[in-house]
């Protein structure tokens, strides 16, 4: 048992292990030699960049042109133009037009300038021309009547005159200017004349009274206002003064005469000329107001000098009355 192992050991009490055989190295994995980017590689890249710039650029704008400058052109020119710009003719509308000529584009839908996908269709209008309208006969209707008749044919009524006529009543149209059957751009003004009615010649009614000088006037067929203010004149307070219009004037009947009554003469100093010459004393008085009468009697036919006269200087006399001055 001495020999034998003791407690696990060999006898000689060397502890011994056993020896690991390591394994073989793994020999280095070899590079492959990287390829070389050759002129092919470049040619191909350099395209597909262009080809998405193309792309994005068609997308945004290559697919697109503008409407070109067709205003005032022929159809026939304005449909060259757009073939020529790679656009097709949409529909053709007519429109009346004072600015542009016949036959010419007004309009385009789109407009000139505008952006549009190739191959998408323009619309034109194109311009008959201005709007013409014949003038209707107006003559015999009541104004407002001819007013309506004109505006009705897409006419302005225009400017509107008076005359007399003894075939045409008081109101109603004589005549237009331009002239019935006339053919006029629409929208033009239209001149008329309208009748006052026949004339009437306007008595003379100054120094009347009142009620004398209405019936007059109500006989020639004419209406009388009384003017609220009175005035100065020759003729006695209550009396008329003045007419508008004047005596002798043409009226249109059913017109009214203003009557402006009288608050009697103004009263005024009247001149010495007791001395003067004649020519000194008449100028004087006259200048004054007066009217002059001259008494030479016998003795003052060869005379000169104012003697006397019929008020004396210094008192007062209504204007307009007569001053009698006495001649030796």
């Amino acid at each position: 048992e001495g020999d034998g192992a003791h407690g696990g050991f060999p006898a000689d009490g060397v502890h011994r292990t056993s020896r690991l055989t390591a394994p073989p190295p793994v020999p280095p994995r070899s590079r492959l030699p990287r390829p070389r980017r050759g002129p092919l590689a470049i040619v191909v890249a350099v395209l597909l960049v262009l080809g998405v710039g193309t792309g994005v650029w068609y997308i945004n704008s290559g697919q697109f042109t503008k409407v070109p400058p067709l205003l005032s052109k022929t159809e026939a020119q304005a449909r060259d133009r757009l073939d020529e710009a790679g656009l097709d003719v949409g529909k053709v509308k007519h429109a009346y037009s004072d600015t542009v000529e016949r036959g010419k584009v007004i309009s385009t839908d789109p407009g000139v300038g505008d952006r549009i996908r190739k191959n998408d269709s323009v619309s034109l209008t194109v311009s008959d021309g201005p709007d013409t309208v014949k003038l209707p006969d107006v003559s015999g209707y009541r104004l407002d009547k001819a007013r309506e008749l004109l505006e009705d044919e897409g006419l302005e009524p225009g400017m509107v005159t008076k005359a007399f006529s003894g075939e045409v009543a008081k109101g109603f149209v004589i005549s237009s200017k331009p002239g019935s059957g006339t053919t006029v751009r629409a929208g033009s003004a239209v001149a008329l004349v309208v009748s006052k009615g026949s004339p009437v010649d306007v008595p003379d009614v100054t120094g009347d009274d009142p009620e004398d000088a209405k019936a007059e006037l109500a006989e020639a067929g004419l209406k009388v206002r009384i003017a609220d203010e009175r005035v100065n004149s020759e003729y006695d307070s209550g009396q008329v003064a003045r007419q508008t219009p004047d005596p002798g004037g043409r009226a249109a009947e059913g017109d009214t005469v203003t009557l402006t009554l009288s608050k009697g003469p103004r009263m005024i100093e009247v001149p010495d000329v007791v001395g003067d010459s004649v020519d000194d004393a008449k100028r004087k008085l006259e200048d004054a107001g007066f009217n002059v009468d001259e008494d030479r009697g016998l003795l003052g036919l060869f005379g000169d000098t104012v003697e006397k006269q019929s008020v004396d200087g210094g008192d007062t006399a209504p204007e307009g009355s007569t001053i009698k001055i006495t001649i030796r």
